[in-house]
């Protein structure tokens, strides 16, 4: 059993890291189901917030769904197609992990967080 002052201790340290790398991912419900439950040709939307040069904006953004090698895969793009498109690597429960390779072959990765959705609605 750990004495009262270790556990103190703890606790600042825990209090230290979470002011140090912010808080906690939470887990949307229902989000993850969204994108799990998607077939071959399904379609959805949603608004993601982000911030860019100090201010916050919002993109509308598509996620379709397309059968490869027998399995349904994801991929996400801008809704008005001038950006290029990620293939979704995993859905965990916080996050649609994403991923796109350049001329150069080189891995971009991106977390799009659930809780920075704003609207979600299959098409």
């Amino acid at each position: 059993m750990i004495n009262s002052n270790k556990q103190e201790q703890i606790d600042r340290m825990n209090e230290q890291l979470d002011s140090l790398l912010g808080p906690k991912p939470t887990e949307v419900k229902g989000t993850r189901e969204i994108f799990e439950s998607m077939e071959a040709g399904d379609v959805t939307v949603l608004d993601f917030k982000f911030e860019e040069f100090g201010m916050e904006k919002i993109r509308s953004l598509e996620v379709k769904a397309y059968e490869s090698c027998g399995k349904v895969q994801l991929s996400i793009r801008a809704s008005n197609g001038i950006l290029g498109s990620m293939n979704v690597d995993r859905i965990t429960g916080t996050r649609l992990k994403a991923y796109s390779y350049d001329m150069m072959s080189q891995k971009t990765t991106y977390d799009f967080r659930f809780e920075d959705m704003v609207r979600v609605v299959r098409v």
